[in-house]
């Protein structure tokens, strides 16, 4: 009879069935990134930027919820939510008003603008100076940001294969 250390120890880490779905979804990944990449081209700029401005709102709002969440937000939402209960639940409804309120007065407004992105908004409503500090302050966001979205991820991977933290990332 094993002992309990040993059962935790063994569901700590990845075993085969594990390691089959992750090179599995890694398989598919690149199979999508040659797909869209050499098979099926893209024409214009409108096109790949924004779909062609025909795309419906499902797909939209699907690619915005998945570049918005990272490793982080996979890791620690259930820990945030096994911590502090329903209390999320309040974070979650103030979420639904915002998207509602923003698509409902702000996305109506971009969408008649004809735009690919807020910086070319700040640059037609105010100057270029403004648009050039909004790019400027995006990329001081991210460059503090990134590092930690990309470690987060490793040093759970690392916990569960063994692999070098420095390999993951």
């Amino acid at each position: 009879m094993q002992s309990l250390e040993d059962l935790i120890l063994r569901s700590q880490k990845f075993s085969l069935p594990d390691y089959l779905v992750f090179v599995s979804m890694l398989f598919f990944c690149i199979l999508i990134g040659i797909y869209f990449g050499f098979i099926k081209s893209v024409d214009t700029e409108s096109e790949y930027l924004v779909g062609g401005r025909n795309m419906k709102v499902v797909p939209i709002a699907l690619s915005l919820i998945a570049s918005f969440i990272s490793g982080i937000t996979l890791l620690g939402l259930p820990t945030e939510v096994y911590s502090y209960g329903t209390q999320y639940l309040y974070v979650i409804s103030g979420v639904l008003l915002m998207a509602i309120t923003f698509s409902t007065v702000y996305l109506p407004v971009f969408q008649g603008l004809n735009i690919t992105s807020t910086y070319q908004y700040l640059e037609s409503r105010f100057d270029r100076r403004l648009r050039l500090y909004g790019s400027i302050m995006f990329t001081i966001m991210n460059v503090a940001y990134l590092p930690i979205v990309i470690y987060v991820p490793s040093l759970a991977f690392n916990q569960v294969t063994g692999v070098n933290i420095h390999i993951c990332s």
